[in-house]
Parts: structure tokens; C-alpha cells; sequence
């Protein structure tokens, strides 16, 4: 489990509202945002059946729609699941460079998928 501290006033402080806690597993990824053209690889750092802090170079903006598609394996397709930015962390000292995404419209299949993601894929 990765744990974080916030300080009062932190935009962190958002973590304390989540409603699962966060693994940290390093998931490889593809990042789609209709919205913005956008199409690129990537990886998680930690991850939760509701969301995920996903690294990338260029983060979009809060508010954006986009698609992740988790990859499971060689011989299985992704699961690509609807998302929304939540938090987006371009160049914070001591952050790393990413964005947080709140995955949207899960099936339950999607929950127990990503939950057996989390259980296999842990750092």
C-alpha cells in the first residue's frame, strides 16, 4: 500500500476523500482522450478499482474525458475503461509528473477486473 501525508490546505488533501485506498502497481496503459489528440503509452503508479495516478509528460487538464486501456497481459485484450482528470501534476517539486484519473460508469465486472489486476500487478 503506498501511503502519503498531506499538509492542511494541500490540494492532496483530496486523498483523504477517496473512497478506496491506493496499491501501488506500475501497469502498462494507453491514454485516449477524444476531447484533445491524444493517443499515448503509458504506466500507472498506483492504482485503485475507482482510479489511478497514471505518469505521463504531459498531463491534461482537470475535467478531461478520457479512455484507459489497462493492459493484462500478452495474450488478453485490455480493459479500457471510461475516466475523467481529476488532479494533474505537470512540474510540482516532489511530486511526481502525472495526473490522477476517477474511472466512470464501472460495471461490477470492470471492479473485479481491476481488483485482480491490483492483486497481481503489486510493486
Amino acid at each position: 500500500m503506498c501511503v502519503y501525508v498531506t499538509m492542511p490546505g494541500d490540494a492532496t488533501e483530496i486523498d483523504d476523500r477517496r473512497q478506496r485506498e491506493r496499491t501501488c502497481v506500475a501497469l502498462d496503459l494507453r491514454l485516449v482522450a477524444p476531447e484533445v489528440p491524444v493517443s499515448a503509452p503509458s504506466r500507472t503508479i498506483n492504482l485503485s478499482p475507482h482510479g489511478a495516478f497514471v505518469r505521463t509528460s504531459r498531463p491534461l487538464p482537470v475535467g478531461t474525458r478520457l479512455q484507459v486501456a489497462l493492459y493484462r497481459g500478452e495474450h488478453r485484450n485490455p480493459l479500457t475503461l471510461e475516466a475523467v482528470v481529476v488532479r494533474a501534476h505537470p512540474d510540482d517539486a516532489g511530486r511526481a509528473r502525472g495526473m490522477a484519473v476517477k474511472f466512470t460508469d464501472l460495471t461490477p465486472l470492470d471492479e473485479n477486473i481491476v481488483a485482480e489486476l491490483i492483486r497481481r500487478a503489486r510493486c
